[in-house]
């Protein structure tokens, strides 16, 4: 079982060519850029029992073998995500059952009426090229660009419904805050935008649509701390709801996404100037400049012209340089 950490991007496939030579990536490549076709099929049953328990089953083709695995829904936090994986190898392209040895699994996996469920739901077929990066201070990463598609199951076909055009940099051991910080490195040059949803979470949201209106940002509930809560603790509530109203407001004008996300930047901006055990850098005073920028323009109710306005922030690399800032100063 590993934990799986990783920042995942979107990068205009224009951008693509960029990647190869930016000195982000080159000062720090160990070997050569590594190219391979991946085909992954997740499998679930009809009623979606594993993503109802929070897994999701892959089995993948890659490098001439094939590979079985199983991760857990885990968190997404600022592009971040972390979750727990177990990764086996395979002698041939369908599950594995044996292989799946782990306590946490094995319960869940021993029904036979779920293992004779089972079904191909999705695939997703992507050029990947791997880029292995080292850090001064023995940190790893390995920056991984996939180019493809994803495919549901339909009946007696298989039908492309989301293009993939996605950068991932994971963490293979060492300081979180090198993802951040590559990133911004990066969007220096390159327009990149953070990624809270995982490919998985694009099939599963095709066979289960979700509801388009759905705001979750509440007042802090302090009750649940045992003790007052931390600076972080608070900011990664802010910054989990502001993204979260986001997602809503980039499909709709809803008022109280808007009143929400003003919330949550209002409180980032707050707990960054009033942090009582960090010195006031300058990055610090960058990121609170740039929230300050941002408040303005989330003003409820929001007629057309504004809301127009304000799609047009939320997909610029200002606003996701905000979000990279906060993710790196959370991290350091």
């Amino acid at each position: 079982m590993a934990n799986e950490i990783e920042l995942k991007l979107r990068v205009a496939e224009s951008d693509v060519s960029k990647l190869n030579l930016h000195p982000a990536i080159t000062n720090r490549l160990v070997g050569e850029p590594l190219n391979r076709k991946l085909v992954s099929i997740y499998y679930d049953t009809p009623n979606l029992d594993l993503l109802d328990s929070g897994l999701n089953l892959r089995v993948r083709s890659m490098s001439g073998g094939w590979f079985q695995a199983v991760k857990s829904s885990g968190q997404s936090i600022g592009g971040l995500h972390q979750r727990l994986e177990w990764e086996d190898l395979l002698t041939k392209n369908e599950p594995d059952f044996k292989k799946i040895t782990d306590p946490h699994l094995a319960n869940l996996f021993a029904d036979q009426a779920l293992r004779d469920a089972l079904k191909p739901v999705f695939v997703v077929d992507v050029m990947r090229t791997d880029w292995r990066l080292k850090y001064k201070d023995g940190s790893e990463i390995e920056a991984s660009l996939d180019i493809g598609d994803l495919k549901i199951c339909t009946p007696n076909v298989w039908q492309s419904i989301a293009l993939i055009n996605e950068l991932e940099i994971e963490l293979k051991q060492g300081k979180i805050s090198h993802l951040f910080d590559l990133a911004l490195e990066l969007q220096n040059d390159i327009a990149l935008s953070i990624e809270n949803v995982s490919k998985a979470q694009i099939g599963y949201r095709y066979l289960r649509p979700q509801p388009t209106i759905k705001t979750h940002t509440q007042a802090m509930n302090i009750k649940r701390y045992k003790e007052p809560p931390t600076t972080k603790q608070i900011m990664e509530e802010a910054l989990s709801s502001m993204q979260d109203n986001q997602e809503i407001l980039k499909k709709v004008n809803h008022t109280p996404a808007v009143y929400h996300m003003r919330l949550a930047c209002n409180r980032l901006a707050s707990a960054l100037t009033y942090s009582g055990h960090r010195s006031m850098d300058r990055d610090t005073q960058s990121i609170i400049q740039d929230l300050e920028w941002l408040s303005p323009f989330l003003i409820s109710p929001c007629d057309a012209y504004a809301y127009e306005a304000l799609t047009a922030i939320l997909s610029g690399q200002r606003y996701q340089r905000i979000l990279l800032s906060l993710g790196a100063w959370l991290h350091k």
